[in-house]
Parts: structure tokens; C-alpha cells; sequence
């Protein structure tokens, strides 16, 4: 299935791949049967060029998969800062909480991902 290739290029970091199906018509937001996004598959993997091509194509930042989490959540999560930050300048809601009422923020502090905590602070969390 088409869709799930776009998907698996944007979680396997293809920024080859994913512009190639982008320029070809592939559904930006398209997602899986999690509801989870290429966005939120590049974020949570640490792919920060991917996520560049994706915002460029106008990818939402605040979509959310079905336990309430969304591309800042995944990418908050897995210590990817840049990223992070990629994601708050584009608007990512800070305030978003999953399933569990856990928020962004509250996965970067277990994690002990503390620069991620003083961004996701200074954007509003």
C-alpha cells in the first residue's frame, strides 16, 4: 500500500523517498490506523530533515494519533531537540495532553530531558 511506504520513508528517515512521494502527490498527513502521521514517525525517530521536507509541505503540527499525542509529544519524548524546537517554531501546541494526561513537557521531565523542558517552558507549557 502506497501510504504505508510514504509512512515507513518518513520513520525510516528516506528524505529521499518521502520528497519523491511528495512531489508526486502523496497526502502529506496521510497516517496509519494508529491515526500517527509521517510527522509524528520522523519526529519520534530523531529524523530532523524529514521533518523539515514535511513542514515545508505543509504538514499539521498538531495532529494527534489516537492516544492523544501528536509530533512534539514523540519528538519531546525521545530527546530530539532540535526537532523540538523545529516543532514549537511552527506552532506545535505546547499544551496537548495524551490519553494518560500526560503533556510534552511531563515526557521530557521523566526522561530527564531537561533542555527539552526549559523550550517546551518557554513556549508556554
Amino acid at each position: 500500500m502506497e501510504e504505508n511506504a510514504f509512512l515507513e520513508a518518513a520513520e525510516s528517515g528516506d528524505m529521499i523517498d518521502v520528497k519523491q512521494r511528495l512531489q508526486h502527490g502523496e497526502d502529506v498527513d496521510t497516517s496509519d490506523e494508529h491515526n500517527r502521521t509521517a510527522l509524528m514517525k520522523a519526529a519520534k525517530h530523531g529524523h530532523l530533515n524529514v521533518v523539515q521536507v514535511l513542514l515545508e509541505h505543509g504538514a499539521d503540527v498538531n495532529i494527534r494519533d489516537n492516544r492523544g499525542t501528536n509530533a512534539l509529544y514523540w519528538a519531546s519524548n525521545n530527546g530530539h531537540d532540535e526537532i523540538v524546537q523545529l516543532l514549537v517554531q511552527h506552532h506545535s501546541d505546547v499544551s496537548v495532553v495524551d490519553n494518560r494526561g500526560w503533556s510534552a513537557k511531563d515526557q521530557a521531565s521523566v526522561k530527564h530531558h531537561d533542555h527539552i523542558v526549559h523550550v517546551l517552558e518557554d513556549a508556554g507549557a
